[in-house]
């Protein structure tokens, strides 16, 4: 594979509220060990530093002026794109030196290749499972769709299929539309992209709502599924390990209690109460950061979102 199929690209990123990444973002994909690129931003209408930041950088951007989601963003971007191949990632993602060059040249035999992404965030590393080998992609493929956080494919490509659609699983669907209409998707398991985990625990439940809506949207339209393995709905291990960690944590306030009745101490009060709270703050966070439980409920889409609003609601009341 010589640079003389390295053909020029167009590095596509949506973001939104990312400020603080995009240094290291920029500086990351300006050391690619590729021979010619451009880096197009899409400034989805972010309310916070994003257009100050980008302004110190020799990049390429499009401020929008109202806020379209990453689908409609990454669509305008590669409309605008100067160059016939385009690669895509996130603006929380970092890129291996060798991206481009590792899956470039396969586009002389396939029509959409996608690289290894490694997630820091257990439930996105559960929710985008990596195939070990490479790979061609098919309906009944064990993993049947490519990330955009690492995809890349040529421009004519976008034109003949309508691009990104306004799905929250927008690379899902936009994977599936292409097999059905019988594109060649390949599947790299080098070109590797490191995704940061950027959300809070709240954030994760409402991400995993509107996955669970989509995904339902998706299979019915589709009439396909992400995997044909089956999983069960609760993860034993994930049980045991809260479990222990609940126990732990009951013993512990038992402790404490004992301590606080033995010693009528007006600071030691006051530090059983901080300590308390910091303790139950730390299991909630615990397990709205893994749910591990709840993502066995995704399987299960109608289901999951149902119980994520009976959540919500009782919350509310």
């Amino acid at each position: 594979m010589t640079n003389s199929i390295l053909k020029p690209v167009s590095i596509i990123i949506p973001t939104k509220n990312r400020a603080k990444f995009l240094p290291d973002l920029i500086q990351n994909l300006s050391n690619l060990n590729y021979p010619e690129y451009e880096i197009l931003i899409i400034d989805d209408c972010s309310t916070d530093n994003t257009k100050d930041v980008l302004n110190q950088y020799p990049v390429r951007t499009i401020s929008l002026k109202k806020s379209m989601g990453s689908a409609r963003a990454r669509n305008i971007g590669i409309k605008e794109a100067k160059n016939e191949i385009i690669a895509l990632t996130d603006s929380d993602c970092f890129v291996s030196k060798n991206w481009l060059r590792d899956l470039v040249p396969y586009l002389n035999t396939y029509d959409v290749v996608g690289g290894k992404v490694i997630f820091s965030d257990d439930i996105e590393k559960k929710l985008n499972p990596s195939i070990p080998h490479d790979t061609v992609l098919s309906k009944d493929s064990p993993v049947n769709f490519l990330n955009t956080s690492s995809m890349v494919f040529r421009k004519d490509l976008f034109n003949k299929t309508r691009g990104f659609l306004s799905h929250r699983l927008e690379d899902v669907e936009f994977s599936w539309r292409l097999l059905k209409k019988d594109f060649k998707l390949y599947y790299v398991a080098k070109g590797i992209v490191f995704h940061q985990g950027t959300r809070t625990p709240i954030q994760n439940i409402k991400k995993y709502l509107q996955y669970g809506k989509s995904y339902s949207e998706l299979s019915s339209l589709h009439n396909m599924e992400l995997n044909n393995k089956s999983e069960k709905l609760f993860d034993n291990r994930a049980v045991w390990n809260y479990t222990k960690l609940i126990l732990c944590l009951i013993g512990f306030y038992i402790a404490l209690l004992i301590i606080l009745l033995t010693i009528s101490n007006v600071i030691f009060s006051i530090s059983f109460l901080a300590i308390s709270l910091f303790l139950t703050s730390f299991l909630i966070f615990r397990i709205l950061k893994q749910i591990d439980i709840l993502y066995r409920l995704y399987k299960l889409s109608i289901f999951f979102s149902i119980v994520i609003y009976m959540i919500i609601y009782m919350l509310k009341t």
